[in-house]
């Protein structure tokens, strides 16, 4: 996992599966990556309300294997990102962010 802090970038400018672009002032460090747990939930970017992951894996129609190996990036207890799914739509960048987390899974 790889974490840089920008002034201001883009959304657009870091788009992968593999990356994501959080406002940096939503975050609280430390960062935690962990696997997803029964009752997890999230604020999907783009949704109204909140979401179980349970629920959205199956709305992404994923298989056992695949949500097994789902990591989640959390600030606190909070999901940040599913990552390589969606980002929250808590932590995402707007047109007020000043400051952005620019993020970058980089798998074995």
């Amino acid at each position: 996992l790889r974490l840089q802090f920008e002034k201001k970038a883009r959304e657009e400018d870091f788009k992968s599966l593999n990356r994501v672009t959080l406002d940096a002032h939503k975050v609280n460090l430390p960062m935690v990556v962990r696997k997803w747990q029964k009752g997890d939930y999230f604020y999907p970017k783009g949704m109204m309300g909140k979401k179980k992951l349970s629920k959205f894996f199956k709305d992404e129609k994923l298989s056992i294997p695949e949500k097994e190996n789902i990591w989640l990036l959390c600030s606190e207890n909070e999901v940040a990102w599913v990552v390589g799914l969606r980002c929250d739509e808590r932590f995402k960048v707007t047109d007020e962010t000043e400051s952005v987390l620019l993020v970058e899974w980089i798998p074995k």
